[in-house]
């Protein structure tokens, strides 16, 4: 019984621990999607800052896709005409440290790569010049 009681109470706080860490990093997306709006792509300052702050919550970054000046791209500016064309995309793949779900791995879950979060969305520029 006491067993039984101490999987689901670890089995409880480490899914809390994990949602947690997904909402922060949706809600880091969203901030720098926002400020992508303005710039019309991820600045190189805003691309250290996002990961330094992905860090900071022990979920380092693994992948940034969209248009990141880091790489050389052109900035999506806005165009009445064609929004397709105006639209930013954003999406960061991290892998939470430690990895999560512990308590599953013991009863023999396991996780192909390791546990990863995804995030991302889209929006569109509101940058009229280069």
């Amino acid at each position: 019984m006491f067993l039984v009681l101490v999987f689901l109470t670890f089995g409880g706080v480490d899914y809390w621990v994990i949602l947690t860490k997904h909402q922060y990093a949706e809600h880091l997306v969203n901030y720098y999607l926002q400020r992508m709006e303005v710039e019309g792509y991820l600045s190189i300052a805003d691309e250290n800052d996002l990961k330094a702050r992905f860090n900071a919550f022990s979920c380092p970054v693994q992948d940034i896709q969209g248009p990141r000046q880091s790489q050389g791209a052109a900035r999506v500016l806005r165009n009445l005409a064609d929004l397709d064309a105006s639209t930013l995309s954003l999406q960061v793949t991290c892998r939470p440290e430690p990895q999560p779900l512990l308590i599953g791995r013991i009863i023999g879950g396991i996780v192909p790569g390791g546990f990863t979060i995804k995030v991302g969305g889209s929006a569109l520029s509101e940058r009229v010049s280069p």
